[in-house]
Formats: C-alpha cells, structure tokens, sequence
C-alpha cells in the first residue's frame, strides 16, 4: 500500500500531461509538427537545397499534402545526414521511429538518474518540457542522452570520451555557449580535446554528405529573423526585453550581467556538476532562440544541483522551474511568459549564493586545520 501512494502522485502528473497532450492528439499522431522538417533536411541532404526555403515549403506540401509556412529545416548539415535513413521510409513510418527514440531517451534518463535522485520521476511526470518536444515532433530529448552519458563520463574520469559525446551538442549548439568557457576556465584540456575531435568529424560528415558549401548556407539560414517568428514569448533574455520594450543596449547589459555572475561563480567553486548546470542555465538564458522544449536541459541541472548541493534555497528553485507553473503562464503569452526568465535569473543568483556560501566555509574549515 505505500508503494502504490507513493507512486500515486506519478501517475496523477501523467494524467496531467495526457490531459495537455489530448487537444494535440490528431497532429501529434499524424506527425503534422516539426518533425517535417528534419524529413525534409534528408530527404534534400546531397542537393544544394538543404536549406532553400522554397525546396523546404515544396517537400513539406508533398509530404504532408498541405504547406507548414514557417517550418524549414534549421539544423547543421551532419544531422542532415545522420538522419538521412529515414527519407528512405514513408513518413509515418520515419515519424513512429522517431518518436519513439525520443521516448526512449526520455525514459532512460529518468530511470538512470532517478537512483541518485528520487524526485526526479515526479518532476518529469509534470515535465511541460518533456510534453511539448513528444507533442511537436522536436528533438531536444535527444540532449538528455548526451548530457546524461557525459555526466557519467565525468564521473568516471573518461573525460576525452566525456568531450566526444558533448560535441554531439553541437545539433543545437547555440544552448551551450557557456560550456567551453566553463573547460577552458576550468583547464579540462582533454574534455575540450575530445570535442574538439568530435566537433571536426561532424563538420566533416557534413561536408561530404551534403556539400561544401553547406555550412555556408546554414549560418545564412540562421541570420535570417523569419526562423524566430514572435520572439517576445520566448522564455530567455531575448524574450523578457521584449516584453518590457527594451532595447538591444538593454539585452546586451543582461547577457553581460549573467556571463559576469558565471565567471564570478566558476572562479569561487571547484564544484564542476554544479558548474556545469551553471553554464546549462545560462546558455538558456542568453540563447536567442530557446523555448519551451528547449528547457528540457533544466532535467539535468535539477539531477546535478540535488546532487551536489543542500542549500534549500538552490534546491527549491531547481524544483520550481520544473513545475507546470511557469511554462502554463508562458503559453498565455507575454507579459506572462516573463515569469521563466525571471525565475531562471532568481535561481543564477541563488547558485552565486550558494558559491559564496560553499567558498566561506571551505576557507574556514582551512583555518581551522591550519
């Protein structure tokens, strides 16, 4: 009887999700969201229109049998190519096997870490961040396996393996800027190698699967402001200046303040799981374009903050940025979708705390042993 009332809660948060997800019901099933678009990047890898809008749009209609306008293929040219067995198969076929690698990276990574943290099944039972991925056809679940398999490798001091698998990051490489900063900071040269190794082999299978002049076309693509259609909804900096009328000096200031209190607590910590889920929270902040499934990454830091921190505080807002609240504020537009941003900003000064806390102790657990 104690097994089945704590797992009770569990089973009411996915009723919850089941309940958010039922609207969604015929597109999610018919694979009408933007999965279309990573069939199109394969089926059009190889052609000198991987990124050309208008072959995009034409694949799409003759896929789907009606135009999605503002879906496009936006990935770098490797993914392209990664995915390019799957143009070989009838698209619900292509879609069921995708969905079904993302729920299978979704549930790996609860059951793995949920032994070391047992709020973890909970928390993602109410996962808006793990719902609107499965229901849109996106692929950051596929992050929860390179993160979780790098943080294993860490642990393990693999740490050349560790930097190869975090290349893989590279698929949405604009979430983690602050990552190799934090391994130069932290001189993690063999981590920073095999990223390095990694990241020249990805460039190169995308060269030679879908041209050299790809990654041209693919930085063109990214400047170009029709992939961010209403960017004043987006839970990150960008998003909340937006919302108050501000400015690109004001943007700038924020982006500024926050890579200040990165590098103010990368220099007061040796603590690199925290540390690492830092820099996850600041690359979500200060990313141009992170929403709602991009938050899938705040898995990870809620797994290594548990882990390695008892400050309450840290602890309590780890948890908060996981409930529903926020994100269901967020889908009711702005101004209401400032509520993330500003609970994420809250939380980067609670972990610069939390490093100053752990720094005073440190130093008079040192006197005293001196």
């Amino acid at each position: 009887m104690r097994r089945t009332l704590a797992g009770l809660p569990i089973v009411l948060g996915l009723v919850f999700l089941l309940l958010l997800a039922y609207p969604q019901r015929d597109r999610m099933l018919k694979g009408q969201n933007d999965f279309v678009a990573f069939y199109a990047g394969a089926k059009l890898v190889g052609t000198p229109d991987l990124y050309s809008r208008a072959a995009n749009l034409a694949t799409i209609q003759e896929t789907l049998g009606f135009s999605m306008v503002g879906t496009t293929y936006l990935r770098p040219p490797f993914y392209a190519v990664i995915l390019k067995p799957l143009a070989a198969l009838p698209y619900r076929t292509a879609y069921a096997i995708f969905l079904g690698s993302l729920l299978i990276s979704v549930l790996w990574f609860v059951f793995r870490f949920s032994r070391e943290c047992r709020e973890l099944p909970f928390f993602a039972a109410l996962g808006v961040p793990l719902l609107t991925p499965l229901c849109n056809g996106q692929d950051t679940p596929f992050l929860l396996v390179i993160l979780g398999a790098s943080i294993l490798l860490f642990r393990r001091n693999r740490d050349f393996l560790a930097g190869l698998v975090l290349s893989l990051c590279a698929l949405k490489f604009h979430l983690f800027l602050f990552l190799p900063l934090l391994l130069i900071l932290k001189k993690r040269w063999r981590v920073l190698g095999g990223g390095a190794c990694g990241s020249l082999a990805l460039t190169a299978l995308g060269l030679l699967g879908a041209g050299t002049g790809s990654i041209r076309q693919w930085v063109a693509v990214l400047r170009d402001p029709w992939i961010a259609p209403g960017p004043e909804s987006l839970p990150n900096l960008h998003g909340l200046v937006l919302t108050l009328n501000g400015d690109i000096r004001v943007e700038l200031l924020l982006a500024a303040t926050v890579g200040l209190i990165f590098l103010w607590i990368t220099l007061k910590t040796e603590n690199f799981e925290i540390l690492l889920a830092v820099s996850l929270v600041c690359g979500l902040l200060t990313s141009f374009h992170s929403g709602t499934a991009d938050d899938i990454l705040l898995f990870p830091v809620f797994v290594l903050v548990l882990g390695s921190s008892s400050n309450a505080v840290f602890r309590s807002l780890s948890a908060l940025v996981l409930t529903p609240i926020p994100y269901l504020m967020g889908f009711a537009g702005s101004p209401y979708s400032t509520i993330l941003p500003v609970l994420l900003v809250t939380w980067l000064i609670a972990a610069a705390v939390d490093a100053w806390i752990a720094r005073q102790a440190r130093d008079r657990a040192g006197l005293l042993n001196a």
